[in-house]
């Protein structure tokens, strides 16, 4: 707007008054322009009101739009001043007694002209106002989407957080460790941020697709002669954009894939490695019982040792001081009197319950013999 501004004054002091045709024209290019701005800026009206309220860098994308439309639009009223300047100097070449016998006529046209050139002006400033204020709603719009954005995804991460702190392995019963949850969320961030990126360009090649298209329609329109070169190039284009858009989709469904395909190869780790620790832990302590019975059976085998050795040398001393005990004569001798003292005790024992059977005689009889 500015070099619109700075331009449109040096074409005022630096022409001279011209004839009619040049102005005309000028204003039904501009009038033009203006009727096709305005086209525009409803269809970027009704874009915006179609959008959901889900899509942030769709209204970036807008906003973007809106900023190009403007500097289209200084290009525009840039190109037609370069148009009404050459066709001063080409009204310059005609005679001058034409031009002095037209001369009040052409200063009345000129001054519509400036007339026209300052309504152009106001009109742009209009625009670019409205453009302006039109991007700080969208900005405000894409501000506030973009904090409910944030709020929701933030509790949405809250409550995946407390459903897997509160979640348990189907087979030990045990709950995950905050290690593990943080290392999923940073996981799923990552990814999050790459099928973010991924989406924002998938929605800048859409939004590239609407203006090519737009732009192929203004040349069907504008230029009818080149209207099957243009159309086969932005076919060409187009197409190529269509392989990259699947391109770009047949990614994002890829990645999606494998991040679950990853995340069920992380938990089947998880799980086998849990089993071999719980394997590994049953086997150490069954080590160590086998550790403390071998302790065990070792001091069995150390004592008995000790008492093979004292009964080595307690039969060692026997053995010195029972020489004789080897003699044959010695052991009938002794077995005879094991039987002797055998048959002894059993006499006496006969004796005494005879003595006994006798003095219970004694004492149902009176007690006198």
């Amino acid at each position: 707007a500015p070099a619109a501004d700075s331009a449109a004054p040096a074409t005022d002091v630096e022409n001279p008054p011209h004839d009619g045709p040049g102005v005309e024209e000028k204003a039904e290019d501009g009038e033009a322009g203006e009727e096709q701005v305005q086209a525009e800026e409803e269809e970027q009206e009704e874009e915006v009101e179609d959008e959901g309220p889900d899509l942030m860098l769709e209204l970036q994308d807008k906003y973007d739009q809106l900023q190009e439309m403007i500097e289209r639009a200084t290009q525009q009223n840039m190109t037609l001043q370069r148009r009404v300047l050459q066709r001063k100097m080409h009204d310059k070449s005609d005679d001058s007694a034409e031009k002095q016998s037209e001369g009040k006529v052409t200063e009345h046209k000129y001054q519509n002209a400036l007339t026209q050139v300052n309504q152009e002006r106001m009109k742009l400033r209009v625009q670019q106002l409205r453009y302006a204020k039109m991007s700080e709603e969208l900005r405000s719009q894409l501000d506030a989407k973009r904090e409910k954005a944030v709020e929701c995804r933030n509790s949405f991460q809250e409550f995946k957080r407390q459903i897997a702190k509160n979640a348990e392995y189907a087979r030990t019963g045990r709950k995950i460790p905050e290690k593990i949850i943080q290392e999923v969320e940073e996981f799923e961030l990552d990814k999050d941020a790459e099928v973010e990126e991924v989406r924002g360009a998938n929605i800048s090649l859409k939004n590239r697709k609407a203006k090519i298209e737009q732009d192929l329609r203004k040349k069907d329109e504008l230029a009818e002669n080149l209207h099957v070169i243009d159309f086969e190039q932005l076919k060409i284009e187009n197409q190529t954009l269509n392989e990259k858009i699947e391109e770009r989709n047949e990614e994002v469904h890829k990645l999606g894939k494998k991040t679950v395909v990853t995340v069920q190869i992380i938990t089947h780790m998880r799980e086998k490695v849990q089993f071999v620790q719980r394997e590994h832990q049953a086997l150490k302590a069954k080590l160590a019982e086998l550790d403390h019975d071998l302790a065990a059976q070792r001091e069995l085998v150390t004592k008995t040792k000790h008492e093979r050795d004292e009964h080595r040398t307690d039969y060692s001393k026997l053995k010195q001081q029972a020489g004789i005990m080897n003699s044959e004569h010695l052991t009938r001798d002794f077995e005879g009197r094991a039987e002797h003292n055998k048959h002894l005790k059993e006499d006496i024992a006969n004796l005494k319950k005879r003595h006994a059977q006798m003095l219970q005689f004694i004492k149902q009889h009176g007690g006198q013999v």
